[in-house]
């Protein structure tokens, strides 16, 4: 086993954290952990002496971590995060593969996936990735500059943690991606060169490929500059044996001045032959493809939608039928839709529950969406979707959870507040004759299980055995409803109820939440919450990632130009640590116009901002049918319910 060697002043940092109870600094982690540093060098993961001899310009700001530090924040614990199926629409294939919508933070999604564990994706999805395409949010929405044009601090702030959020991602995706396989990532001008130097740093300036420049026409008139009506497409490979097909499209060549005044007009998909002449040529870096307008039939009101045709050209480019794509900031799921309809499987992530009822219904209804193909314009593609799942993602990261030990009182204040247990001073310890007993629940005891103990957090599992051992400790003092809150994956049951020596029965009632709230503590527990508006539909780039098993219940009635919810209940938290009042814990309501009683079908997104104080909404369509899901800002979602006439 490799021997520990720090210097003098590693040894002086090392220290200096252990004196003032901080973690040591991410840069002595290989030192400290040589042999964890040579298994991940063996396994080609990441050289970490590599850095020293790679010499190409390299962008700095605050936070940067080194890469090994990124990877290791995966595979030093060895463990992943679980993912949970949550419906499926028909069964895996004989090879077990199932497409895949995932719910929840990418970034843990892709740790999940490059420590190559859950069965769901075991050897199927690590280094099988052809194509990756990201259309990540921007990050525009503060200025750079303060009010009097010098750049401010709190937008640099913002910048560094949008880059290197996304490196961090970038890095995990590169692990995922087959040696032959590429990826796109999408920008706006204002971050592309930015993103451009750690693309060159992540995946190597030698194997950049192009920049595409997608030119759409859409947008306001700009009256103080050019008008902006681009975006950049970066596309790297991962090695020089990257697959590649090189595309024709059709130059319409037609009078618009009069004779002899040709201009050109490129429309591979959206052109028609009337426009006159053609010639074919090879597809460039520039692409002139519209934008997806309001009236468009693939329209589904998602911000951020792009257009069929774009993803097209990208996926004939670079990958062949029956390759797997990802797409991690999948949004309207565009990617999906068009890796289905050319024969591609795929994996699509995102965290907001408004573009995972989107993309469900886009792949529920893509029979009679529009064909591909520049000749098919009129026709509807007529498949159903193949076999796909909802999946979410627990997602949870041990590297900030040590400190458990040391606030236990807080944790246990914040997961009673979390399921809306009272905590009272009390020795319910003593009442019930149990250890981790702190709370009661309508006059039922209520079992913390204890994660600040390591035996507990890493190695014990709430199972049948589990909870048999709580009944032969309470000598049959126990019946009725028995709590116990508990990370989901300390458990692998669910609620059962048990006898007890008297004859009377005990029903354990599990109230379940991911690990990543554990994280969350060590960040003041400071919760990102679903957007509220379309504005801000993009602030969950850099969410925790997780949701709570808790109840949502709502209730709405039909008027004439509408419907107005009545009620609205969450148990979530506000900042202040209090119980939201009327519908200010609402982020969102999904509208289905004819739910048929078993899948929900995505009408409409409303947003908390557009319902007004008393929650009325506005629009037409209401059926006897409709039905409603009110989803809170922290992401619970109550079951389907029927609008009452």
């Amino acid at each position: 086993m490799p021997k520990i060697s720090l210097e003098d002043e590693d040894l002086q940092r090392l220290f200096d954290a252990i004196n003032n109870s901080a973690e040591p600094s991410q840069e002595l982690i290989p030192k400290l952990f040589p042999s964890f540093a040579d298994k991940l060098r063996q396994e080609g993961k990441f050289d970490f002496e590599g850095l020293t001899k790679f010499r190409i310009p390299t962008i700095e700001y605050a936070g940067k971590r080194p890469e090994g530090i990124i990877l290791a924040s995966a595979s030093i614990l060895g463990q992943a995060a679980p993912l949970q199926v949550i419906r499926r629409f028909g069964e895996p294939g004989e090879d077990g593969w199932q497409n895949m919508i995932v719910q929840g933070d990418n970034l843990q999604f892709l740790k999940t996936c490059y420590l190559n564990q859950d069965t769901l994706i075991k050897d199927k999805v690590k280094k099988k990735i052809k194509l990756i395409y990201i259309d990540p949010p921007f990050a525009t929405k503060g200025e750079f500059k303060g009010s009097g044009g010098e750049r401010s601090y709190a937008d640099s702030t913002e910048s560094a943690e949008f880059i290197e959020a996304l490196r961090e991602r970038l890095i995990f995706l590169r692990e995922l991606l087959a040696e032959d396989g590429s990826i796109y990532l999408h920008l706006d001008s204002k971050m592309s060169h930015y993103l451009k130097i750690v693309m060159d740093e992540v995946f190597g300036k030698g194997f950049f490929i192009n920049e595409i420049i997608w030119h759409y026409r859409t947008g306001n008139l700009a009256k103080s500059k050019f008008q902006s009506r681009h975006d950049c497409i970066l596309f790297y490979s991962k090695t020089p044996n990257y697959k590649f097909r090189a595309l024709e499209e059709k130059l319409y060549y037609f009078c618009l001045y009069g004779p002899g005044v040709k201009i050109s007009f490129k429309g591979p998909h959206d052109s028609e032959d009337e426009y006159g002449e053609y010639k074919v040529a090879q597809v460039d870096d520039v692409w002139d493809i519209s934008a997806v307008f309001t009236l468009s039939k693939e329209h589904t009101s998602f911000p951020t939608q792009k257009p069929e045709v774009l993803l097209e050209r990208i996926l004939l480019a670079s990958s062949d039928p029956g390759d797997l794509i990802m797409d991690v900031f999948a949004g309207s799921g565009t990617t999906a839709a068009v890796a289905e309809k050319l024969g591609r499987r795929w994996i699509m992530c995102d965290f907001g529950k408004h573009a995972i009822y989107t993309m469900q219904k886009r792949l529920l209804s893509i029979a009679g969406s529009k064909a591909l193909g520049g000749e098919k314009k009129n026709e509807k593609y007529g498949k159903p979707p193949k076999p796909f799942s909802i999946v979410s993602v627990g997602a949870y990261d041990f590297t900030r959870v040590m400190d458990l030990r040391k606030n236990k009182d807080a944790y246990i204040s914040f997961v009673l507040a979390l399921f809306g247990i009272p905590k009272e001073e009390k020795d319910f310890a003593s009442k019930y004759r149990l250890d981790s007993i702190y709370a009661e629940k309508e006059g039922d005891p209520v079992e913390i299980f204890p994660v600040w103990d390591d035996e507990y957090l890493y190695n014990v599992r709430i199972d049948e055995d589990y909870l048999k051992e709580i009944v032969v400790q309470s000598r049959g003092r126990l019946k009725g409803n028995f709590y116990i809150i508990v990370p989901e994956n300390c458990t692998v049951i669910s609620d059962m109820t048990l006898p007890n020596s008297a004859g009377d029965y005990v029903n354990f009632r599990l109230l379940k939440f991911p690990y990543k709230i554990l994280e969350e503590i060590a960040r003041n527990f400071a919760i990102e919450e679903q957007p509220d508006s379309a504005a801000n539909i993009n602030n969950l780039v850099s969410s925790v990632g997780f949701y709570f098993n808790n109840e949502v219940s709502v209730s709405a009635k039909k008027k004439d130009n509408g419907i107005i919810i009545e009620s609205f209940k969450t148990l979530i938290l506000n900042k202040e640590g209090k119980v939201f009042d009327g519908f200010d814990g609402l982020s969102l309501v999904l509208i289905d116009f004819t739910y048929d009683g078993k899948v929900f079908n995505l009408g409409k997104a409303v947003y908390a901002k557009e319902i007004g104080k008393s929650g009325e909404i506005e629009i037409d369509g209401i059926t006897d049918q409709a039905a409603i899901i009110a989803i809170d800002k922290h992401g619970n979602e109550s079951k389907p319910t029927y609008v009452k006439k």
